[in-house]
């Protein structure tokens, strides 16, 4: 393949949204050297590690205990997922996620495997000291008001308003 032929290939990746340009590879197989651990159940590309700890940090010192998710929050008929990934999500799990939510009928509350800013690690699911985080948990509340300072921001599908509320989901 010629160098201009892999350029417009390239090119067309960015545009359908299989890669980014400046990524390390696939959404959901990134390598492991571009992931940043920063809790057991988070890992993000690793530019977003320092400002994720830092607005922990801050969050936790107004005495808002904010952390990735640390479990599902399925309800107990639902089957457990093989792990939990709440920051950086393999394309495995993106796969397992929206396979659950289409089997309830709800594929929209999943992106199709290969498209989540999860996929990219750029993309932390929070819970707080009351659990999973819902539109008036403080936790919540904390990031509403802070999360720009460090670059998160809610996308508005997930906004109370959004197509597929989230309160948990926050991207950067």
């Amino acid at each position: 393949m010629t160098r201009r032929r892999r350029a417009r290939v390239a090119a067309a990746a960015v545009a359908l949204g299989l890669v980014t340009a400046g990524c390390y590879g696939l959404n959901g197989r990134l390598p492991p050297e571009s992931l940043t651990t920063v809790t057991p159940s988070c890992s993000v590309v690793s530019e977003l590690a320092q400002p994720l700890v830092d607005m922990m940090t801050a969050a936790q010192a107004e005495g808002i205990p904010l952390q990735p998710e640390t479990q599902s929050y399925l309800p107990p008929e639902d089957p457990v997922p093989p792990r939990i990934e709440s920051c950086y999500r393999t394309f495995e799990m993106q796969q397992w996620w929206r396979d659950l939510y289409c089997s309830k009928g709800a594929c929209g509350f999943a992106a199709v495997p290969g498209t989540s800013r999860h996929g990219w690690g750029r993309a932390v699911d929070f819970e707080d000291e009351q659990g999973y985080l819902n539109f008036f948990s403080p936790g919540y509340v904390w990031l509403t008001q802070h999360a720009h300072e460090y670059g998160f921001y809610q996308p508005e599908w997930a906004k109370f308003t959004g197509g597929a509320p989230e309160a948990w989901h926050w991207e950067r």
